[in-house]
């Protein structure tokens, strides 16, 4: 049998525990929305690629890179444990300029992506795929804080939002590039697990992101695309003018 005492008791027992319940799933949600950004990895579009499709990638291209005199296997083996690095601690040349074409599938294409330049890259476990209706996904892991140093320290405090230093991002729509010039209309955009509202995919937003975006690209001098886009056989096709030997030397 219970007094009255013993049952206002028991009340205030169980609200402390549906508050304390209530606080951990509030204190959780936070943690997965904000840890989606960079500690959950990027979204997997089941795209693997081998050594093979890096090598393939490269045999189309035509480039060839030396980072500090290291070449071949001697640079490929230094890549596994290479460190991130700033570009703006390392000289770049680039010579032979040449005129290509070709398609990459999105194996090489990937490959290509995350092989060619690790310790500059910005973007890690990149993923790079072409749908059957044309419509483009990319999904990695940015490196915000090297971006914002690298590229874009001149609109790095017009951001409105603190950013993590790393962020999961994925993309889907319909992006190509003719003479140097991005155009996109993207689907949705992701940062995390957290989609980015409809406000910031229409078109002003979309024209900063074409004003912007191509400094990825840009940075290489004399790059010149004459096109590029995708294929029915989901391939991405390059028409345009690249640099066939790199040379990087540190500063």
């Amino acid at each position: 049998m219970y007094v009255a005492g013993d049952t206002i008791s028991d009340k205030k027992g169980n609200m402390k525990f549906v508050i304390l319940a209530v606080g951990l799933v509030v204190l959780g949600s936070i943690f997965w929305v904000y840890g989606s950004f960079s500690l959950f990895g990027p979204k997997d579009l089941g795209v693997r690629y081998t050594h093979e499709d890096y090598v393939s990638a490269l045999e189309k291209t035509g480039m060839q890179i030396e980072f500090e005199g290291m070449t071949g296997e001697e640079l490929e083996e230094y890549k596994q444990n290479a460190e991130k690095k700033s570009i703006n601690d390392y000289n770049f040349e680039f010579s032979d300029y040449q005129e290509k074409q070709f398609t990459l599938t999105a194996e090489e294409s990937t490959a290509l992506l995350n092989e060619i330049a690790p310790g500059f890259w910005w973007f890690d476990n990149l993923q790079v795929k072409v749908l059957p209706d044309g419509t483009m996904e990319g999904s990695s892991t940015a490196d915000i804080g090297r971006l914002k140093t690298d590229l874009y320290s001149d609109v790095a405090g017009d951001v409105p939002i603190p950013l993590p230093d790393t962020l999961n991002i994925y993309s889907k729509g319909k992006i190509s590039v003719t003479d140097n010039k991005l155009s996109g209309d993207p689907e949705s955009f992701y940062l995390g697990a957290v989609p980015l509202s409809e406000k910031y995919l229409e078109e002003d937003s979309v024209n900063t992101m074409e004003e912007y975006f191509p400094r990825i690209y840009t940075v290489v001098p004399g790059l010149e695309i004459n096109s590029l886009s995708s294929n029915s056989e989901g391939e991405f096709v390059f028409d345009g003018v690249i640099p066939q030997k790199v040379s990087v030397t540190k500063k």
